[in-house]
Order: structure tokens, then C-alpha cells, then sequence
């Protein structure tokens, strides 16, 4: 069962960190970086994930309104 989205106007839905995910590529010019817009529960359950499958990851406190929110924060939160 998939669980109900959080009411958007509850404050601990609201972002407040920032978390860059750093991709290698073949080449320095072909590295990828993302960043996405997250709570701070999201951004901790994210972060040991993606480092522990290998990715390098920052998270802060720099959130821009313009962030995409992290996909599926539902699995990570």
C-alpha cells in the first residue's frame, strides 16, 4: 500500500534542505550533478541510501523555490 501524500501546507512536508547527487562519467566533462529540493527526514533517508549504493551526495541548507523536489520522496521518507 502506497501511503497518502502529506497535507503541502504541513511545515514538516516543507523543503528545507538541498541535496546535490554527483554522477562520474567517462570523462570530468561528462560528470552530472542534480539537485533537488527535500525535508530534512527525506534528505538523511536519501543520502544513506544513495552513498551507500556508491553516489556521492551534499546536502544543505541552500534551497531555491525554482528546485525540483526529490523523486518518489515517498520511498525515502
Amino acid at each position: 500500500m502506497i501511503p497518502a501524500e502529506k497535507n503541502p501546507a504541513d511545515p514538516a512536508d516543507q523543503p528545507t534542505r538541498r541535496i546535490t547527487v554527483y554522477f562520474d562519467g567517462p570523462t570530468p566533462d561528462d560528470a552530472l550533478v542534480l539537485e533537488y529540493a527535500a525535508t530534512q527526514a527525506e534528505a538523511g533517508e536519501f543520502t544513506t541510501a544513495a552513498v551507500h549504493a556508491g553516489l556521492m551526495v551534499t546536502v544543505d541548507a541552500e534551497v531555491d523555490p525554482a528546485l525540483r523536489r526529490l523523486p518518489c520522496r515517498s520511498l525515502w521518507h
